[in-house]
């Protein structure tokens, strides 16, 4: 039987929420009159979330000197768009490193997915000069989201679902996914993000991240998220079921204004990053 979209945006409800203080940490965010020590007390009402950040926060991605002891260290060395960045990431690493029977992924993969992807995102942003960095890492970040509730509804037909990838004439995995549910990851994906009240450029970038020339005004993040997702499925990270069955956008990624030589510059980077013990 195939779900209705009310009772998948009903599953979609009974994901772990927001704890209190991310939410109070990203209200006080958004606020630039708040104070860094406001910012700082509302993360560490959650002493896991101090924690995740702080690793995080000490990852060679952000190349800090000096070790990062404490949640106002890292409002001062990093700065509000990073640390909103990294409370996002530790927030929704429990759910995202659960096992996603329905896309072949065992537990972590999706998480390892997700943060190569956020990563690959914030590399992309950088090296086209796509002054939002931050955004991007948390749109590659989040990107999958919609899978954590589409997994459960293709699990169970899980034997017809391989069958129909394997055939000659296959088409994309989202494709197959409407075929299935009626809707695919990244749409509903883009639903939870608004759900959840993060900005609409995140939730359309997301929403469109299989299909970037679709995304209107936010084509170009969306394009940055499509080709994240696509150098983080090439280095072998996240594949599953799914990650071969998409093809890449060579017109949007072209309007990047990236050649070879600077995609592989980065595929490298990439996987200098991903390999790190910090990202585990």
């Amino acid at each position: 039987m195939t779900p209705d979209l009310d009772s998948m945006l009903e599953f979609a409800d009974q994901l772990p929420s927001l704890p209190t203080a991310v939410v109070k940490a990203l209200q006080l965010l958004r606020n630039e009159n708040s104070a860094n020590d406001q910012i700082a007390a509302a993360i560490s009402m959650d002493q896991a979330l101090v924690g995740q950040v702080l690793k995080l926060s000490n990852s060679p991605y952000y190349g800090v000197s000096r070790r990062v002891a404490t949640v106002q260290q890292a409002l001062l060395v990093l700065g509000r768009k990073a640390v909103r960045s990294l409370v996002v990431a530790a927030a929704s690493q429990d759910f995202l490193s659960k096992p996603q029977a329905g896309y072949m992924l065992r537990r972590g993969e999706l998480w390892s997915h997700s943060i190569a992807a956020g990563y690959g995102a914030s590399l992309i942003a950088a090296k086209i000069g796509f002054r939002q960095t931050e955004e991007a890492f948390v749109a590659g970040l989040l990107h999958d989201i919609g899978k954590v509730v589409l997994s459960g509804y293709l699990a169970e037909d899980v034997e017809r679902l391989t069958d129909r990838i394997n055939r000659p004439d296959a088409p994309s995995f989202d494709q197959v996914e409407k075929e299935f549910l009626n809707i695919d990851h990244a749409a509903l994906g883009g639903m939870i993000i608004e759900h959840w009240q993060l900005p609409s450029h995140l939730s359309q970038a997301i929403a469109y991240h299989h299909r970037p020339r679709d995304a209107g005004e936010h084509w170009q993040l969306a394009t940055i998220v499509h080709l994240a997702n696509a150098l983080a499925l090439i280095i072998g990270i996240g594949i599953g079921v799914d990650g071969l069955q998409y093809e890449i956008d060579e017109e949007a990624v072209s309007r990047l204004g990236l050649d070879a030589e600077a995609l592989e510059e980065l595929t490298s980077t990439l996987i200098d990053q991903v390999q790190e013990p910090e990202l585990a």
